[in-house]
């Protein structure tokens, strides 16, 4: 047994063609990790067509939490021979490929990996006229290699297949009995791990988390231009709308998206929008808009691989600098980049929180790998919220009204304005996109450099942007992982943390000192305090999944700290712990080369 069988880690990969069954396999097999009492993580390798290619999904499964796809390929399972060709090279001593002969031919196998061979093909044709369950087959088998009990899999299988015909669950469940019951046969299970059936862990998307978190926190609104990795959110907003009274606006671009949420927000609703790094493009001038009427709105980005259209189904961190950098001039706007499925759930009451108690764009940032691509197991999650709707008034206080006009934009002590929904009486006010007084009224046309008027402009723009100061105090400081004056220091934000974690339990191990500084609340930085604790990292190391070390460079942009070594990816495809383990032992190595 290999030294991760102590920990009782299994890590899976199933390969095969679009149109395959490869997802729905892999998220059953999810299923049922999480259902036998094991923390999981997934990620979704598909590619933006219906049919052909190649597309895999990959599961890591552990007794204890974990927060990747761990290392390497436990149990390979390729239905094609490309999906062979591509991934064997990664399995690990110890483990096992699960193939039919007839479709995949073995080559240049370590002989410390034990060849399965299951005619996956031909049992599935005993339940169908078409091969089409040899994904459930290869499932049995599985089970049957890792030990984990066949009726778990049988009520996964159950729940997938449910709302068809009975017999379409019933053939699935006795194509993977057969399955199973072959390798059963072959050999005993080689993975020795205690399942805990008594416990079943949900497991979810970034995006589902984030919706279910939003909603939970008052979201009656949201809006959305299909685009992936976001459209997870609109497809589950839509199909809990009428249950939950949200309505849900499909509109024919970005643009009517985010004008649709903020007037929704206008009129009063807590609304959201999604989409990823093009259709935010479009999104731009409007969330100017949003500033310049302090209209609180919560956009979430689902990034992925750009520019252009990209690799649509491939992940990255590549918009940070368009978020920085959004729309023209300066306004205050909030980044905040949950790191997992579980920190989304409970950033999006934060994000509206946030937004409504300083009427400022809030911006989520995801990525394909959590977004869409990757499932996690997320533990009692707390639905008790605070809501915190700010300066929302329901009657006008005398000093903002003349009996008819509402000071909507008053000049306070704290930057912020009271607000209120339209109709209300005597709080009548107009929202202008132009610049304007403490009323509402219009400066930038035949008043716009007067100069009795100059100092007007200037109030209300230092009022807007003064709002930072205090936002600020309610950013989140880099989380430290690991033991504290550690020789190297990583330095990441958002997803990639989850990586990094895994491979400083590894490095630990190899005596290596290095700890992790995280980052999940981007913008505003409490650059002062950020300084101070970057202060006591050793050797920095930066790692974000971007070509030009967008964060690395906004921590010196905003907080003075300069890093001078990198990895950075950005091929599309999500950072593994075997590759910051790799740079971080070539880094201890020139340290003490230098030293």
């Amino acid at each position: 047994m290999s030294e991760k069988d102590s920990d009782a880690e299994i890590t899976l990969r199933l390969g095969a063609a679009a149109g395959d069954g490869i997802q729905s396999a892999g998220e059953m097999i999810m299923k049922v990790l999480s259902r036998s009492g094991m923390h999981v993580t997934t990620y979704n390798g598909n590619q933006s067509l219906i049919r052909g290619g190649h597309v895999w999904f990959h599961v890591h499964a552990s007794t204890k939490k974990i927060y990747s796809l761990g290392y390497g390929i436990d149990f390979l399972i390729p239905l094609t021979q490309l999906s062979y060709d591509q991934h064997f090279e990664k399995l690990n001593q110890g483990g096992a490929v699960i193939y039919d002969p007839v479709a995949v031919k073995i080559h240049d196998l370590d002989p410390k990996v034990m060849q399965i061979s299951v005619p996956l093909a031909d049992i599935a044709l005993k339940y169908d006229k078409r091969p089409i369950m040899k994904n459930t087959v290869a499932l049995g088998s599985l089970c049957a290699a890792i030990g984990v009990d066949i009726n778990v899999l049988s009520k996964a299988i159950q729940d997938q297949f449910g709302r068809k015909e009975p017999a379409v669950a019933e053939n699935n469940i006795k194509a993977a009995m057969d399955g199973y019951e072959m390798v059963k046969k072959q050999t005993r299970p080689l993975k020795n791990i205690q399942y805990n059936y008594s416990v079943r862990r949900p497991a979810m998307t970034a995006d589902y988390a984030l919706a279910l978190g939003a909603v939970a926190a008052g979201c009656r609104f949201y809006a959305a231009y299909p685009m992936s990795p976001a459209s997870p959110i609109v497809h589950w907003m839509a199909s809990h709308a009428k249950k939950l009274g949200i309505t849900v606006f499909l509109g024919e671009d970005e643009i009517s998206v985010m004008n649709a949420t903020i007037g929704a927000s206008y009129a009063g609703a807590r609304a959201m929008c999604a989409t990823s790094g093009g259709g935010f493009a479009l999104m731009q001038e409007a969330i100017g808009e949003a500033a310049m009427t302090e209209t609180p709105v919560v956009v979430v980005d689902v990034m992925r691989a750009g520019p252009s259209t990209g690799l649509p189904t491939k992940t990255s961190q590549g918009d940070l600098n368009m978020m920085l950098g959004i729309s023209q001039d300066d306004f205050p706007r909030v980044i905040l980049a949950p790191r997992n499925p579980e920190e989304s759930f409970y950033t999006a009451p934060r994000a509206f929180n946030l937004a409504e108690r300083y009427q400022v764009p809030v911006i989520i940032l995801l990525d394909f790998a959590i977004g869409d691509g990757g499932y996690s197991t997320v533990d009692n999650l707390n639905f008790a919220f605070e809501i915190d709707r700010g300066k929302l008034l329901s009657t006008p206080p005398p000093a903002y009204t003349n009996g008819y006009w509402f000071k909507r934009f008053a000049i306070t002590d704290d930057n912020i304005s009271p607000r209120s929904i339209p109709g209300t009486p005597d709080m009548m006010f107009v929202a202008k996109t132009d610049e304007h007084d403490e009323w509402g009224h219009d400066l930038s046309d035949v008043l716009a450099g007067l100069k009795e008027y100059l100092p007007i402009r200037r109030r209300m723009h230092e009022k807007r942007m003064k709002k930072l100061e205090e936002i600020k105090k309610e950013m989140k400081l880099p989380e430290i992982y690991g033991p504290s004056g550690a020789d190297i220091s990583i330095i990441t934000w958002g997803s990639s943390s989850n990586a990094v974690r895994e491979a400083l339990h590894e490095l630990h191990k190899k005596g290596v000192s290095v700890n992790s500084f995280e980052f999940s609340d981007i913008y505003p930085m409490q650059e002062d305090e950020v300084r101070k604790i970057l202060s006591t990292a050793g050797i920095m190391v930066d790692v974000e999944v971007n070509y030009s070390a967008q964060f690395a460079k906004l921590l010196k942009r905003e907080a003075g700290v300069e890093i001078n070594n990198f990895f950075l990816k950005y091929d599309g495809e999500p950072i593994y712990p075997e590759e910051v383990e790799k740079h971080i032992l070539a880094t201890r190595k020139e340290v003490h080369a230098i030293a």
